[in-house]
């Protein structure tokens, strides 16, 4: 019997559908033979909608590669809760088994992998709010700083999370310290991100306490959602850890600067999301000279990701290579004197 990473990723995907459906039974009360499940995406997480009938719909997540461990996704679980309770931004509420518990071990045949299945309600609304509508980029802005007000201002004393630092991204990530995470890079490309780290590695070391707390890791515009009413909803907490509250910012704007291709349109979206932002908490007072090195730093996020992921699951096989290529290749041109992508002269 082949393992799990050897079957196809179609075969994959079917297997733990069926382990989601038996779990949904046995630990959710739901009748895991009768709900419709649409896949949303499967990357180190499998991930679906999934409606029971006449029912009201609930994401299912099934973390099976380099998944955190149960106790830390209790506790994105428990800010999650805190978040929703508070009213104001809308996030996905958990929901606990039939037993109380916020995840649920799932035992994949032939896989090495511990995994777990977390259910949650699904966040009504439409992924990738339309940034160019008059009021979005405000309303991503102030759904951004209620994050982070939230995180400054109340305590989770036992939120056990990763802390996405200069060491954690650039030091020890994936890109670096993985043979084949450096085989994807190339020699040039291992080579840059060395040198970007210790260029930036002491402005990535600035600030007080009131510039880190909670943050959501990877909070590009995929994972906002455009929510019935106008406002702006906040989803996929799996990479929430601690850190300094300019990598939330800089993901966001570093998401809209791909996709802006009129000229000048990104610039307007920033100055609209940071006034919104603006108005519910301050940015740091070194914004201006921080928020570049914070772009490099998101970057150097999502080589972590893809190095490891695009030798694992053929959807990101077929889109990794030329994004490493191309944040590589922006590395590059950074440490020849040019401006990163994104970056912003004063606003």
């Amino acid at each position: 019997m082949p393992s799990f990473s050897q079957l196809p990723h179609a075969t994959q995907l079917e297997e733990l559908e069926g382990l989601t459906r038996a779990t949904l039974s046995e630990h959710y009360g739901l009748d895991g033979t009768a709900v419709h499940m649409d896949v949303q995406q499967y990357e180190d997480n499998a991930v679906w909608r999934v409606t029971p009938p006449g029912g009201a719909p609930f994401v299912a997540r099934l973390s099976v590669r380099d998944g955190r461990p149960a106790h830390q996704q209790r506790s994105e679980m428990r800010w999650l809760e805190s978040l929703a309770a508070s009213r104001t931004v809308a996030v996905p509420e958990p929901v606990t088994t039939t037993s109380g518990n916020y995840v649920v071990p799932v035992e994949v045949p032939g896989h090495d992998e511990p995994s777990t299945l977390a259910l949650l309600h699904w966040l009504p609304g439409s992924a990738e709010p339309p940034y160019r509508q008059p009021g979005v980029a405000e309303e991503m802005g102030r759904a951004t700083a209620h994050l982070h007000h939230h995180a400054a201002t109340v305590s989770l004393p036992e939120f056990d999370r990763p802390v996405w630092d200069a060491e954690t991204i650039l030091v020890k990530g994936h890109a670096l310290t993985d043979p084949a995470g450096r085989h994807q890079l190339g020699t040039e490309g291992t080579a840059a991100i060395h040198r970007v780290a210790e260029l930036i590695t002491p402005a990535l070391h600035e600030g007080g306490p009131g510039d880190r707390g909670r943050i959501h890791g990877d909070l590009h515009r995929e994972n906002m959602i455009s929510m019935p009413g106008g406002s702006i909803g906040l989803i996929d907490f799996d990479d929430c850890g601690t850190g300094h509250f300019l990598l939330d910012v800089a993901t966001v704007l570093s998401s809209i600067h791909r996709v802006a291709q009129k000229e000048g349109a990104y610039e307007d979206f920033a100055r609209a999301f940071l006034a919104g932002y603006t108005q519910v908490r301050p940015l740091p007072a070194d914004f201006n000279r921080l928020f570049e090195p914070y772009l490099l730093l998101r970057d150097a996020f999502i080589l972590n990701f893809v190095a490891s992921a695009v030798v694992a699951n053929e959807a990101v096989a077929s889109w990794g290579p030329a994004r490493i290529a191309g944040i590589v290749a922006n590395m590059q041109a950074y440490l020849e004197g040019h401006p990163y992508p994104g970056s912003l002269a004063s606003l």
